[in-house]
């Protein structure tokens, strides 16, 4: 059991550490998918260097569901961020995948095995000032989570109490409004990290068992 606990946080550190080192790609065409095999000997291959990417694991959000809704803040960028409609697309087949936004500091990681068919992927980040995400086809769901790793260094709870507070938080439909206190349908699972520069809350990854509307939130 506590062998399996440990190769699960590894492979999540490893997932993280793998969607970091590709945050400046952003397909917008169909990508040919490397083979299962080449792909297992990535892996491998980085296994021994992931401590050497990330800091340490602050918190551990458990996944929270509540049909009569979970209340919640939408967290904004920083002042300093440039607030528009962003997107990016591709064709992720059994293989897996990742996607990226850059600007939006989001990468999406869709391990092997997640998508039993090829599919078009689409990530819209919001354009008004908050750390959302419109993720289509809707009603998608996985054989195995994807994994989305977000950075927390442009958004406004950055260096507060907030951020060891912040996580992956679901809505079926657009909220019209995301100030003040919202209510979510879930708070997924997810994953906090320190930086390794200052120790503050820099990175974290949100565990997604379907798709539609995600943003981060905290209460």
């Amino acid at each position: 059991m506590i062998r399996s606990r440990f190769l699960r946080s590894s492979l999540l550190v490893l997932t993280t550490a793998i969607a970091l080192s590709c945050s400046e790609y952003s397909p917008t065409a169909p990508t040919i998918q490397a083979p299962a095999q080449a792909q297992d000997g990535l892996l491998s291959g980085l296994l021994g260097l992931v401590t050497n990417l990330l800091g340490t694991v602050l918190r551990v959000i458990t996944f929270q569901y509540d049909p009569n809704g979970i209340p919640v803040n939408a967290v904004k960028w920083t002042g300093t961020h440039l607030n528009q409609t962003r997107s990016v697309s591709a064709y992720i087949g059994q293989n897996g995948g990742t996607l990226a936004l850059p600007s939006s500091d989001f990468t999406i990681t869709f391990p092997s095995g997640a998508l039993s068919q090829t599919t078009l992927i689409t990530i819209v980040s919001d354009g008004t000032g908050y750390v959302s995400y419109d993720m289509k086809p809707h009603g998608l769901t996985f054989a195995k989570p994807v994994t989305v790793t977000q950075r927390l260094q442009n958004t406004a709870v950055y260096g507060t109490s907030l951020a060891l507070k912040a996580a992956g938080a679901y809505f079926p439909q657009d909220p019209t409004n995301l100030s003040g206190t919202i209510d979510a349908l879930e708070i997924e699972s997810t994953t906090i990290f320190s930086s390794k520069n200052d120790g503050k809350a820099d990175v974290e990854t949100w565990s997604l068992n379907h798709f539609s509307r995600y943003m981060l939130a905290s209460d």
